[in-house]
């Protein structure tokens, strides 16, 4: 009898850590709609979620001067949209959105307050990226060779614009079924309609293409299908790189807050450089696989064969530790990790 193909030793070891974390409910309604939420007495250990809020709460008054009112969300309210290079915040002391081609109008930004490249100033977002539960989902879409590509917290006020429907896949279309980008989103306050929500188009990712016209409008005269989520706070939010999705706007008093966890296949170039950025310490004290998802295995651009070969044999270095962590054995054994 032949052996095992390592595609099948690989979905069975995926399969098994689904199952060990009760998770194949959340896996089977992903495959139906392209996106699922998983409730915070699975996905939220240890309080992870509160002290994840604490910490954002913490970037966003170092970043902006002044601490986020949780209360009505005045700091965020009707955020301006940012069309300029210029500092985000304008004027006075108005905080300054981004994206406005996604929104139909200019009104105020969709999305409010997109905090980028948190990962580096709080050590509970290390925590969070090795979350049991998060790998399990993020390596069902996108393989035992994911990565995270960026982490930011979005954090949205009481506003007036939607936020259009999109897909996260950077493949033109016919994108493949095969998801190579996914979302993972810690939900830090309770998610729905009137605290603007996203928004998602149930089975949106089996159609492999990006939303055209008016089936990308959120709102009156736009998509029908679109649905806004419902998450309790220290829900997992997460999502095919191709669901179409977007976001209602917010109606209520208070903040949205959710930090998104962008992951990719490693062939797929990330939006934050973590390679060879890692202290020594950090990398000590995490599994051989925390390293992978920071980018560590992966192989940088070279500029010489040299620098080549001196790449190539540090992502080496990682990617064998990670194999001999999971048993995976074979003539190929750094190769059959992106299976």
């Amino acid at each position: 009898m032949a052996a095992a193909s390592t595609y099948d030793t690989n979905l069975e070891r995926v399969w098994n850590e689904i199952r060990d974390l009760g998770l194949e409910p959340y896996v089977a309604e992903l495959d139906a709609k392209g996106y699922t939420v998983i409730p915070p007495e699975i996905a939220n250990p240890n309080g992870l979620c509160e002290r994840m809020l604490e910490a954002v709460l913490d970037i966003a008054e170092r970043r902006n001067g002044e601490r986020p009112d949780m209360e009505t969300g005045s700091t965020h309210a009707h955020l301006g949209v940012e069309t300029t290079a210029q500092a985000r915040r304008q004027g006075p002391g108005k905080l300054r959105g981004r994206l406005p081609s996604l929104t139909g109008k200019e009104i105020d930004s969709p999305h409010g307050d997109l905090m980028q490249s948190i990962y580096w100033e709080d050590p509970v977002f290390e925590e969070s990226i090795m979350n049991p539960v998060l790998l399990a989902m993020a390596t069902y879409l996108c393989g035992y060779g994911v990565i995270l590509s960026a982490m930011g917290c979005w954090m949205k006020g009481p506003n007036y614009s939607n936020f259009n429907l999109h897909t996260d896949s950077p493949m033109p279309a016919p994108m493949p079924s095969t998801s190579y980008v996914c979302q993972c989103t810690y939900v830090l306050t309770d998610y729905n309609r009137e605290n603007g929500a996203t928004a998602f188009v149930p089975g949106s990712h089996k159609w492999c293409r990006q939303p055209v016209g008016r089936e990308a409008i959120v709102g009156e005269g736009g998509n029908e299908q679109a649905v806004p989520v419902e998450a309790k706070a220290g829900s997992l939010l997460v999502w095919h790189g191709g669901t179409w999705h977007g976001a209602v706007n917010r109606t209520a008093p208070g903040l949205r807050v959710g930090v998104t966890n962008f992951m990719v296949r490693p062939f797929i170039k990330p939006q934050e450089d973590f390679i060879g950025r890692i202290p020594q310490e950090v990398l000590d004290r995490n599994s051989a696989r925390f390293a992978i998802v920071m980018q560590q295995g992966t192989v940088e651009s070279r500029h010489s064969p040299e620098d080549g070969q001196r790449k190539v044999a540090r992502a080496a270095k990682f990617t064998a530790a990670y194999a001999k962590e999971i048993g995976q054995t074979g003539p190929r054994p750094i190769k059959d990790l992106y299976t």
